[in-house]
């Protein structure tokens, strides 16, 4: 593993004023501790704790990032397993590889690496995290990165969401439909209840948690509703995040694609709801694309890094040159490959999916090829 960079001086402030046209993890932040300041002491104190870790991090990550003469993104997707307990349609990670995981041991390098390098985020993904019995000793022991793991809520224990709590460095994320006949629908018989009874216990143990809606042409409507929200923030919810489908795997459901008409739809609903309820909502796409709609995918500010350790743009594109086995978090922000990624006219634009990088996959095969590079599936 890369020897750490230097330790920042001490800020004079808690966080720097925000640049540029997007807003990076520690501005969602910032503007998350403006949101509840006025809502609770213990909710007010884990934002600003989360604050402080996210600036010091962003000094280390500008150091690196002159130590590398390469970007270092500020969000960091880990796949920790591709095993699931549920069959949900139209889900992107059927069919990934499941063996060979990275060990306990593995992981817990990587994240001691994105501490050291200034990585301020892991969104832990998959599969289904809480499988992996390892991952909350791993929160507990990485308190300089705030983790933001997407569950489906089935694993979820009252002593587990004790810990999450206590850790201080973790906002869990359940994955929810819509309607109870939506979330059933697309997750199982009884998915609705247990995501309600994750929220229960999230709610007791006083942790800081929210939703993860995925917006289809089935559900965007509803999705996009104040009752919805209402109901997300009665539940104690303090974040919510919209993903658009993309219509990748081998059960992909084109039909669920948001047609133009109501996509932009939904982005007014959301804009307008963000506005107005006391909840921090985040959508992806628009909130990562901008105004330019370009993906910042493959190193820019994230990049994916699935079960087996390869180096991936984004949890959509199963394609990699590197390894975090073979050289750790270092040849995954100097990668040429994501580089020539990031370089591309074209791949980082999109059109009509939430995806560039999966809307462009002819393409990005064919970069992949002239860099050496390999389905990851």
């Amino acid at each position: 593993m890369a020897e750490p960079p230097p330790e920042p001086a001490p800020p004079q402030a808690l966080a720097p004023r925000a640049r540029g046209r997007r807003e990076g993890v520690g501005d969602l932040f910032r503007g998350a501790l403006r949101l509840w300041g006025r809502s609770g002491p213990r909710r007010f104190a884990f934002f600003t704790r989360a604050a402080w870790r996210l600036w010091r991090a962003d000094r280390r990550r500008v150091r690196t990032q002159r130590l590398l003469g390469s970007s270092v993104p500020s969000v960091v997707a880990i796949s920790p397993t591709m095993r699931c307990n549920y069959q949900c349609k139209g889900c992107y990670s059927r069919g990934r590889r499941t063996e060979d995981e990275l060990s306990p041991a593995e992981l817990d390098a990587l994240l001691s690496e994105a501490e050291a390098f200034g990585v301020l985020a892991i969104v832990v993904t998959g599969g289904e995290p809480l499988l992996r019995p390892d991952l909350i000793e791993q929160f507990e022991r990485h308190r300089r990165l705030l983790f933001v793991p997407v569950t489906n809520g089935a694993l979820l224990s009252p002593e587990s969401a004790r810990r999450i709590a206590r850790s201080g460095n973790v906002v869990a994320l359940v994955s929810i439909e819509g309607h109870p006949s939506d979330t059933d629908g697309r997750r199982g018989a009884d998915a609705h209840d247990t995501v309600l009874r994750a929220f229960a216990l999230l709610r007791q143990a006083r942790a800081c948690f929210g939703f993860a809606a995925m917006a289809t042409a089935e559900n965007a409507e509803h999705l996009a509703t104040e009752a919805f929200v209402d109901a997300m923030v009665a539940e104690g919810c303090a974040v919510g995040y919209f993903t658009e489908y993309v219509p990748c795997g081998p059960a992909a459901r084109p039909q669920w694609v948001l047609d133009a008409a109501t996509r932009r739809a939904f982005r007014k609903r959301v804009v307008e709801l963000r506005r107005s309820k006391p909840i921090v909502l985040i959508q992806f796409p628009h909130d990562e694309y901008g105004d330019d709609n370009r993906c910042t995918a493959a190193g820019g500010t994230s990049l994916h890094i699935n079960a087996q350790g390869d180096v991936e743009p984004c949890p959509f594109a199963p394609v990699a040159r590197e390894s975090v086995r073979r050289g750790g978090l270092r040849a995954a922000f100097t990668s040429p490959f994501l580089r020539a990624v990031r370089e591309h006219p074209r791949l980082l634009c999109r059109n009509d999916y939430a995806c560039a990088l999966f809307e462009n996959r002819a393409e990005l095969e064919a970069l992949a090829r002239e860099h050496g590079a390999r389905c990851s599936e």
